[in-house]
């Protein structure tokens, strides 16, 4: 008689009890380090976080395309208003957090892309002690080169508010409704 064509599938009893060893293993390591879980931040710390996006002015004035340049670009390439058919490089974003009178951060963002033709994207966590706190946020453009002082995009939030320990106070911009708190 010949020997048979298939290998037998059975796993031997070593596999098994390897397998098994191993799950417990890692079990285990996963209930260890689930009893000790990692903190971010000092948990009796309150944090403010600032996010937004904004979409700086223009640097320089741009001229609007005539008719007759917008009809010699491919269709998909043509801009849907006039508004839209500008480009170039936007100025720079300035970001301020005071907390008590206290300024906490103070930095400029620059616009995305490859030309610094996109929107400003910023993300800060910044640690407060808790309590009653008086929160100032100024968002503004920086002044474009040639325009008039003072001419430039501004938002400003003042506002007293309560940061219970180990919580989280959001202040997000929007383009309509400008700095909130949330």
């Amino acid at each position: 008689m010949s020997a048979p064509v298939l290998e037998s599938r059975r796993t031997t009893l070593g596999r098994l009890t390897g397998f098994v060893l191993l799950l417990a293993s890692v079990s285990l390591g996963l209930c260890v380090f689930s009893a000790f879980p990692w903190t971010g931040s000092d948990p009796g710390a309150a944090v403010v976080r600032v996010a937004f996006k904004h979409v700086g002015a223009f640097e320089e004035a741009a001229t609007l395309r005539s008719q007759a340049d917008i009809d010699k670009l491919p269709r998909h390439m043509r801009p849907t208003n006039q508004e839209r058919a500008r480009t170039g490089r936007r100025v720079d974003t300035h970001l301020t957090v005071s907390v008590d009178g206290r300024v906490l951060l103070d930095r400029h963002y620059r616009p995305g892309g490859l030309r610094h033709d996109g929107p400003t994207f910023g993300y800060e966590e910044l640690a407060v002690p808790p309590g009653r706190r008086l929160v100032e946020v100024t968002l503004a453009d920086r002044q474009a080169e040639g325009a008039p002082p003072g001419s430039g995009r501004r938002w400003q939030l003042k506002d007293e508010v309560d940061i219970a320990r180990g919580r989280a106070l959001l202040v997000e911009f929007s383009e309509d409704s400008g700095l909130s708190v949330r």
